[in-house]
């Protein structure tokens, strides 16, 4: 019943405009109609395809030296986004109107010729119902709940403190084929697995590195947050420079307590949630800060850190909060923070940012 009354209002107003906006539709316009247009919405967002939109195309025509619409034809998008603008005028310009609630989200014009159904090529929309994701949960950080929020349904949790279930996933690489992106949780077993301090001719970490490497190599994409800085810096030494000797260990896990104001450096980020700066939560102390990074890593947004050293408290400014780059096909993103502990609406939309444009 919604839709009917919408509909029936606007086409009263598609009739009730003069040359300033829509006019009765003339008769020529609504005779052999043998065309159609079919297409698909994706949501403002790019995050899944549109149900309920408006979708209306006008007619124009010169009438008495004046180009007025003389006709309009509208349909809704279904569920899954299609429309379809039926029993059109051939041989005719169509100027196709999407509306989302009251704003017009899109625009294009489309040439029909007679007995053609044409068929408008789908733009880019990411669907999270359609992504597989593991994520390998550990003590110190929570991302599936960001991932609940966002609509991602199709993930799997892979124990990351339980040191036998963690090695076995990450010693092959079958087991990581299904999945579309890998969340790397803080917290997790490293010791034995990511590294071996005590025993380095243990073959597991070389075999667990060239089992990640390759699945970003051929188009997987991971994300890791906190402390699992160990699994970007052990797997792809050369991209972040993080605080520490890179060489050991949870070395650079000296970020202290505090709240930072944060820039948005990546405009792409900036105009996908709407402002240029945020303020991020290190609810826990020895977060693993990052003092530089490679010209082939985007840096998505920055800050000034406190870090502690001994007994000194220091300032590390304009240091890299998050930060993402190439492994082949795929791409790495790193969070120096706890998701957990950064929920806001702000952050979660720069998430989506990374996982609708980062990660795919």
């Amino acid at each position: 019943m919604r839709s009917v009354l919408i509909s029936a209002s606007l086409l009263f107003s598609f009739a009730a405009c003069n040359d300033t906006g829509f006019t009765a539709a003339g008769p020529d316009a609504l005779l052999n109609r043998q065309a159609s247009i079919t297409g698909r919405v994706c949501h403002p967002s790019g995050s899944r395809w549109l149900s309920d939109a408006l979708v209306y195309a006008n007619v124009f025509r010169e009438v008495d030296g004046v180009r007025k619409v003389v006709d309009t034809v509208q349909a809704f998008t279904d569920r899954d986004g299609y429309y379809t603008l039926s029993d059109l005028a051939p041989n005719t310009e169509y100027l196709v109107y999407t509306q989302y609630r009251n704003q017009v989200i899109d625009q294009q014009v489309h040439f029909v010729r007679t007995g053609e159904d044409l068929v408008v090529p789908e733009p880019s929309c990411f669907d999270p119902e359609a992504m597989n994701i593991a994520v390998i949960v550990g003590a110190y950080d929570d991302m599936e709940r960001m991932l609940d929020s966002m609509g991602f349904l199709n993930y799997t949790i892979i124990d990351g403190s339980d040191a036998d279930e963690l090695r076995a996933f990450l010693s092959d690489g079958a087991n990581l084929e299904p999945y579309d992106v890998l969340f790397f949780n803080g917290g997790i077993i490293e010791e034995g697995i990511i590294y071996n301090t005590s025993d380095p001719s243990d073959p597991t970490p070389p075999l667990v590195h060239q089992v990640l490497g390759d699945y970003v190599w051929e188009g997987g994409s991971l994300v890791a947050s906190d402390w699992s800085y160990d699994v970007v810096e052990q797997v792809w030494p050369d991209a972040i420079d993080f605080l520490g000797d890179d060489n050991v260990p949870n070395a650079a896990q000296l970020g202290e307590y505090g709240t930072v104001n944060a820039v948005v450096t990546d405009d792409s980020v900036a105009d996908f949630i709407g402002q240029s700066s945020l303020t991020i939560e290190y609810d826990l102390p020895v977060w693993p800060p990052i003092v530089n990074v490679e010209d082939y890593v985007s840096v998505h947004m920055r800050g000034n850190v406190s870090y502690r050293e001994g007994t000194q408290s220091q300032q590390l400014e304009d240091s890299p909060l998050m930060v993402s780059f190439s492994g082949g096909r795929g791409r790495v993103a790193f969070a120096t923070f706890r998701v957990a502990a950064n929920q806001s609406q702000p952050m979660q939309a720069t998430f989506q940012y990374i996982m609708y444009n980062v990660t795919r």
